[in-house]
């Protein structure tokens, strides 16, 4: 029987580690936190959505180590994870972009609740934005899988969609990701999720038409 165990490293310790620190954060500052804690903010920079004192200091957090346990299980029971240990590269970018995201969103949230000025939109849109050109570059040799990906019906049951579709989405993720530092960076959040959902739309709907061109269907 070939044996599955795997042996903890000091780089999952690193990661687990850094998957508890937004708790940390919020125990060192939780005596300073007000009754209700600003946890949303508009695409002006301005508050617009509250939680309470221990949903900010703990429930966000919980979340989050939630999300980075889901994103460690997933390529375990997922029925392609073969391939996916052929994508390890992009498989953890994602895991490690999670726990990161957690704790710079912590740090926002609790340093705004003790009265640090920061610039929310920035702080968040442009590390997004990167993520989207580091994801964009491994994009294409990302094999065919249930967890990473642009998983769609036609994509996952025809493997030549799927490499044509990522293909394509590299490159449209890596550009849209550029215009997205910029756009984030210079406070244009309506440009900015336009460009998004460009990234999102442009792909699917090419990975459609080769599907509908695959199955006969005129365009």
């Amino acid at each position: 029987m070939k044996k599955t165990d795997r042996k903890l490293t000091s780089r999952d310790f690193l990661y687990w580690g850094l998957a508890l620190v937004p708790f940390i954060i919020s125990i060192v500052f939780y005596s300073r936190l007000p009754e209700q804690v600003a946890t949303h903010w508009g695409s002006d920079n301005q508050v617009n959505g509250y939680s309470s004192r221990n949903m900010a200091a703990f429930g966000i957090p919980a979340f989050m180590l939630l999300m980075a346990v889901i994103v460690n299980v997933i390529p375990v029971i997922d029925p392609k994870r073969e391939n996916i240990r052929r994508s390890k590269e992009l498989m953890a970018i994602v895991r490690w972009f999670i726990v990161l995201l957690a704790v710079m969103v912590q740090l926002v949230i609790v340093l705004s609740a003790v009265g640090i000025s920061i610039n929310v939109g920035s702080v968040v849109s442009v590390p997004i934005a990167l993520l989207f050109v580091v994801i964009g570059n491994y994009l294409p040799k990302c094999r065919q899988n249930y967890t990473l990906g642009i998983k769609l019906p036609w994509t996952l049951a025809d493997e030549e969609n799927w490499t044509r579709t990522h293909r394509l989405a590299g490159y449209v993720w890596m550009i849209g990701g550029i215009l997205m530092m910029i756009l984030g960076f210079f406070h244009m959040e309506p440009l900015y999720f336009t460009v998004f959902l460009s990234m999102i739309l442009i792909p699917g709907v090419y990975s459609y038409l080769i599907y509908r061109k695959k199955a006969g269907h005129k365009l």
